[in-house]
């Protein structure tokens, strides 16, 4: 038993995830999975339920002391069809009666969002006194601006778009209002955990810093490693030839990710002699522009589960990831655990990972193709400046960040544990 347990009972926990969680599910619901994972161990400690969307009702269970519970949503997004994305279905009800029931005897619920989940843990918390937790794993209001313009040019067609798009800014004005919806959310918890220091900046007017805390993700150092590396079953997969440099992009293949930059920045590579292969692993708006822009230098597979991630970030060569939309990018901790250099964007994106710019990886302020380009080039040319920078990203992810069960035990529960004891 580790000090936290000494002298308490095992703490009932409830983490709210609006998410459907299947083996294709993003980040956010593959991170609790992963700590579900490893409370497993932790049975004195902890019992600790996580609750997912799903066509119906059930429970999973992955130990004692450890549960997946499913709910069929109120109002999902799955059935309004005007709402097309790669971001996952949610639940856009105000509360969601079936959870509420089975929430009782939580010490502590937990909201990674706030719709139909979130808004009923703060439900639930201010009627039986139990404490409340929230954490920060999606960038809300920028996906919402992004998404919120796609919407309105499919149903209001080019002119009507452009009204209300640029000429109004309605994409801007719903970002705004979401993002004070869930300020007054924060504001009614126990505990704030975010995982970047913009987030954490931005929250002291709205929380005291006492109640804000960092949450970092886990690395899977034997999941993810360079031993997977295997270009003949990439050959034989993908027909990619195994001295041809694999450029590698996971996640959804839209413009929340940039996904568009990285396949300019590799057409102009293209155009200048220089041999690579793209392969772009996800769903999106977005896989059939790069499909037309480079031809059969782009391989693109679709959303893969994790088992089949292993092996293909093993055996890229480099990992380009310009997005601007992240909070802490699980497929960056994954390609550096994998013995990649990444390129990555500075502001609200992987650059939080790259512990020194050159060295374990590059970082990018700027969204201009050209300058993609420009700093992947080295990395192709030289198979030695790509060796070593693959070098320092592994040792990176061996000795610099921790694995899920430290993360468990460092950032989550003492924070539940402190909700718990203000709340009694």
């Amino acid at each position: 038993m580790t000090e936290i347990a000494q002298n308490h009972r095992p703490l009932k926990v409830d983490v709210m995830v609006t998410l459907e969680r299947d083996e294709l599910a993003g980040g956010h619901v593959k991170c609790w999975e992963r700590f579900a994972e490893a409370a497993v161990a932790l049975p004195e400690e902890l019992d600790l339920t996580l609750h997912f969307l799903a066509e119906r009702d059930g429970v999973e269970r992955l130990a004692g002391n450890v549960r997946f519970r499913n709910h069929a949503a109120a109002l999902g997004t799955r059935d309004l069809r005007f709402i097309r994305h790669g971001g996952g279905h949610t639940d856009l009800a105000r509360f969601h009666r079936g959870l509420m029931h089975s929430l009782a005897g939580s010490d502590v619920v937990h909201a990674t969002e706030f719709f139909s989940f979130g808004r009923t843990a703060i439900a639930y918390a201010e009627r039986s006194g139990c404490g409340l937790v929230a954490s920060i794993h999606t960038d809300v209001p920028r996906f919402t601006r992004v998404y919120a313009a796609e919407v309105i040019r499919r149903l209001a067609g080019k002119w009507g778009a452009c009204f209300l798009n640029e000429y109004l800014r309605l994409p801007e004005r719903i970002s705004r209002f979401i993002d004070a919806g869930i300020d007054r959310c924060l504001a009614r918890c126990d505990r704030v955990l975010v995982s970047k220091r913009e987030d954490r900046d931005r929250l002291v007017p709205v929380l005291s810093p006492a109640r804000i805390s960092m949450l970092r993700r886990g690395i899977d150092r034997d999941g993810f490693s360079p031993v997977h590396r295997d270009r003949a079953r990439l050959a034989h997969a993908f027909g990619i030839p195994p001295e041809r440099p694999v450029l590698l992009f996971v996640g959804r293949i839209d413009s929340t990710k940039s996904a568009l930059v990285m396949a300019e920045a590799a057409h102009r590579l293209l155009g200048e002699g220089v041999d690579l292969q793209v392969v772009a692993v996800g769903e999106g708006e977005d896989r059939g522009p790069i499909g037309e822009l480079l031809g059969d230098r782009a391989t693109l597979p679709g959303a893969l589960p994790q088992k089949e991630l292993a092996w293909l970030y093993a055996s890229a060569d480099l990992f380009v990831f310009p997005s601007m939309t992240e909070v802490s990018p699980n497929v960056v901790l994954e390609a550096k655990a994998s013995g990649l250099p990444v390129v990555v964007a500075a502001q609200h994106g992987g650059g939080q990972f790259v512990a020194r710019p050159g060295f374990d990886g590059v970082v990018l302020d700027s969204q201009d193709p050209s300058l993609w380009a420009e700093a992947i080039t080295p990395l192709l040319r030289s198979p030695e400046a790509r060796f070593a920078m693959s070098g320092h990203a592994r040792r990176w992810a061996e000795t610099a960040w921790p694995g899920w069960r430290d993360v468990l035990i460092e950032d989550l529960i003492p924070a539940w544990r402190k909700a718990a004891a203000k709340a009694a």
